[in-house]
């Protein structure tokens, strides 16, 4: 009962600020309309919000007939829209603040209005574009990992952490080719994938087989492992299983195997999937002959780390896109245990790692977070 008053609470926030944007916009442009109808503006204004979020809960629905190229640019329009939103509603807050503090005559100026509502617009757009451009571009974010402290010979690994790939609506054949450069420059041993390989829909995959060849490209001695995200579920999991069958990407769910003789890698179902996944997730089995090996966890999303002690030396995670784009990044800094980066609680807790993703979910822009691949040269007690 609390969660669904929490929601409507936030929904019916969220409506209110929409509504004042477009109210705020017609006042402070009002003469660019020529003493047009408010009534009018307010029609256009309604009618053109509800297209953009009716088209993205339509992009959700699968095996849709819209051409992809609408849907794409509505997810363009959409992050422009929540700037708007955004910033037109903190203008309109310094205004009042100003005007409170007298800084400002009441009723404001028509000039004051239209420069506060330009800048908002132009913030917006500028955003936006920067946005778009940086989440197609790939960085590269590099740790350094000590499993367990040794006085004797240790060995190492080089691991590339992707998450968050998002294939479908957005994310495409030109995106993973940048990705699967990006991990062959960084030249790893094993290639660890953690949760979000699709976008909830197998069938917005544009073209599976040049998608499947790119992931037969990565370069890895050891192998492509991944575990689910809550977006690799519904009704194409058994499709998303039999994409996977045809890379060289193998899937660990709720599952461990021992690599090279060296260290235990385990991965994770989801733990609050977005549709059906097959079997519940279930208690990772000890696995006692090799109790003493290093163990690394793939494990989608970071609120999970409480579950894990200390014999589980490395937890690696996705999931939060580090907020993915302002204000969100913000928020979930000052809300999530841990929401981007390296992580420990305690000595006697796990290490943790969580990356803020290749991908993008919604609006394909990021602002205040990276598109990444990290990069972990991780050192153990050599067996």
């Amino acid at each position: 009962m609390l969660l669904i008053l929490m929601i409507l609470i936030v929904l019916g926030a969220v409506i209110g600020l929409i509504v004042n944007t477009g109210r705020k916009l017609f006042l402070w442009f009002r003469p660019l309309f020529n003493g047009g109808s408010a009534v009018i503006f307010g029609m256009v204004y309604g009618i053109l919000m509800l297209v953009i979020l009716g088209l993205f809960v339509l992009s959700r629905l699968p095996d849709s007939k819209i051409p992809r190229v609408l849907f794409l640019v509505d997810h363009y329009a959409l992050g422009v829209g929540v700037f708007v939103v955004l910033f037109v509603n903190i203008a309109d807050l310094i205004l009042f603040i100003l005007r409170l503090c007298h800084l400002l005559p009441t009723p404001l100026p028509q000039g004051a209005a239209m420069t506060a509502g330009a800048a908002a617009l132009a913030l917006s757009v500028v955003l936006s574009v920067y946005g778009g451009i940086h989440a197609s571009v790939i960085l590269t974010k590099s740790y350094d990992i000590v499993l367990q402290e040794t006085d004797g010979e240790t060995d190492s690994m080089r691991i590339a952490l992707i998450s968050d790939l998002h294939m479908g609506y957005v994310v495409g054949t030109e995106h993973l080719e940048k990705i699967v450069k990006a991990v062959n420059a960084a030249e790893p041993d094993i290639v660890c994938i953690v949760g979000d390989i699709f976008d909830g829909d197998i069938t917005a995959l544009e073209n599976p087989s040049e998608l499947q060849e790119l992931f037969r490209q990565i370069n890895a001695p050891y192998g492509v492992y991944a575990c689910l995200g809550n977006h690799d579920a519904g009704a194409g999991y058994e499709g998303m299983l039999e994409f996977l069958d045809k890379t060289q990407v193998r899937l660990l769910q709720d599952e461990s195997v021992l690599i090279d003789d060296k260290i235990i890698l385990a991965g994770r179902k989801d733990s609050s999937p977005i549709g059906d996944q097959g079997e519940k997730r279930t208690a990772l089995e000890d696995v006692a002959e090799f109790a003493d090996y290093p163990r690394i966890i793939l494990d989608h999303n970071p609120a999970n780390i409480g579950e894990y002690q200390r014999k589980n030396d490395l937890i690696l995670c996705g999931h939060t896109h580090r907020g993915q784009f302002f204000p969100v990044n913000v928020i979930n800094e000052i809300t999530m245990e841990v929401n981007y980066g390296y992580y420990r609680k305690n000595a006697k807790s796990p290490q943790v790692v969580v990356t803020s993703g290749a991908g993008t979910w919604g609006p394909p822009m990021r602002v205040g977070s990276d598109s990444e691949i990290a990069v972990l040269q991780v050192t153990f007690p050599e067996k």
